[in-house]
């Protein structure tokens, strides 16, 4: 018997802001947690180094995009794919946007966190980019 209602499993992306499903390769599924202290992104790109990778925040959102130049398939083949992938979440009202920030750990996990503030507080909107930093352990991101 089927429901006429969606499961929540395909409802969430949409809530948060990201795409249902992923269309490129090189990216695990995202992670996002929100709690009364944080707004937190965990996305796996341990194909992508730092160069590859912008974040930026604009308006009520943050986006991230990587993108590497044509690289071979096969030795043989003759073979070339440019893998790239672009994913735009919506920041919750009360994410202090000047304290940002996003770091890629040593086996590839994209980290970028907001800390809250109290509501009623004045939070600067506008288009900023957001530095990545390379940390030399690795990630301690939830495994999915």
């Amino acid at each position: 018997m089927s429901s006429a209602y969606p499961r929540p499993a395909k409802l969430l992306p949409s809530l948060l802001g990201c795409p249902a499903k992923v269309k490129r390769r090189g990216n695990g599924t995202p992670q996002v947690r929100s709690d009364r202290d944080k707004f937190v992104i965990f996305l796996d790109v341990k194909h992508f180094s730092p160069e590859d990778l912008t974040v930026k925040v604009q308006e009520d959102f943050v986006e991230i995009h990587g993108k590497h130049n044509e690289r071979q398939l096969g030795s043989t083949r003759g073979l070339s794919q440019m893998d790239s992938f672009h994913r735009r979440y919506r920041l919750p009202s009360n994410v202090d946007q000047t304290a940002l920030s996003c770091t890629l750990s040593a086996d590839g996990m994209l980290t970028f966190t907001g800390p809250k503030i109290q509501t009623g507080l004045d939070t600067t909107h506008g288009e900023r980019a957001i530095p990545v930093s390379r940390e030399e352990k690795p990630s301690s991101a939830p495994s999915s």
